[in-house]
């Protein structure tokens, strides 16, 4: 395992896909921190906000639309292109079958999802670590304004109660690396589901965009149907939303596992059923 994991390692860094999600991942970066600025733009150095809530993913605060673009549509998508198609490229090519025989089906599947996850989740953290590091270049450590854009710049609207609120008081830097593992494990799901999905979908990539296909028409539809089913989606956790985010710290980690249980039996019934799928 150790030796493919790091044979596979070395592909996705190599793959064209993996460098076209790099790219769409920084612009997408650029974009939101450039947007953040411009909202300050000609503001008094003692009316700028701290660097950790100038975080450019703490889109509703910032009212960032480049982060809401991402979290909706890019992300879910780049995290898969990564490396989640390359089982499916590797099952028409007889690659996988070449990596089994010299392993075992098991072994390979595993390897494949392992090397999915990790690089979506890597690419993922790594942008919003890079979003926070240029929230420090523009802004200061420690701002004046704690409020919600509009309001007055005097205001400290901290809240006594929700979700790691007293993280944020203490140390709001680790609050946002809180939610920048949050993000990136549930990009790292997303692309888990892809790879999976890409064992049994082998004539085009539509596994990659399946995900976010889901998680798309499950945020427009489910709130019309059942409204307080809306809610229970990952995309309210992926981000902060101190003032009115009271969920759970249990529903926090949870969410975004329940996202690998269909790759899991996915991945599961491709083991099972073995050289039937390389095949």
């Amino acid at each position: 395992m150790p030796a493919l994991l790091k044979v596979l390692f070395l592909r996705m860094f190599r793959r064209a896909e993996c460098r076209i999600a790099i790219t769409v991942t920084l612009l997408c970066c650029l974009i939101a921190f450039g947007e953040t600025c411009f909202k300050f733009y000609g503001a008094d150095v003692g009316e700028l906000p701290s660097a950790a809530y100038a975080w450019a993913w703490n889109m509703d605060a910032m009212q960032v639309n480049a982060s809401r673009v991402y979290l909706f549509f890019v992300m879910p998508v780049a995290a898969a292109l990564v490396f989640a198609d390359a089982a499916r490229q590797d099952l028409r090519s007889g690659a996988a079958c070449l990596l089994a025989s010299r392993t075992s089906v098991t072994t390979c599947v595993l390897a494949y999802g392992i090397t999915s996850f990790i690089g979506a989740f890597l690419l993922t953290f790594v942008a919003l670590v890079l979003l926070q590091v240029l929230a420090l270049v523009a802004f200061p450590v420690e701002g004046a304004f704690e409020g919600y854009l509009g309001m007055p710049m005097y205001l400290d609207l901290r809240t006594p109660g929700g979700l790691f609120a007293g993280i944020w008081n203490s140390s709001p830097y680790a609050y946002n690396m809180i939610f920048t593992c949050g993000a990136a494990f549930w990009a790292g799901a997303s692309a888990l589901l892809s790879c999976s999905l890409g064992m049994f979908m082998r004539r085009n990539k539509l596994a990659l965009i399946v995900p976010a296909a889901i998680s798309l028409a499950a945020f427009v539809v489910l709130p019309l149907v059942v409204p307080r089913l809306g809610n229970l989606l990952h995309f309210y956790v992926m981000y902060p939303k101190l003032n009115d985010q009271v969920i759970s710290v249990f529903r926090f980690i949870a969410t975004p596992c329940l996202c690998l249980i269909p790759s899991v039996c996915l991945m599961a019934v491709a083991c099972k059923r073995g050289r039937d799928v390389l095949l």
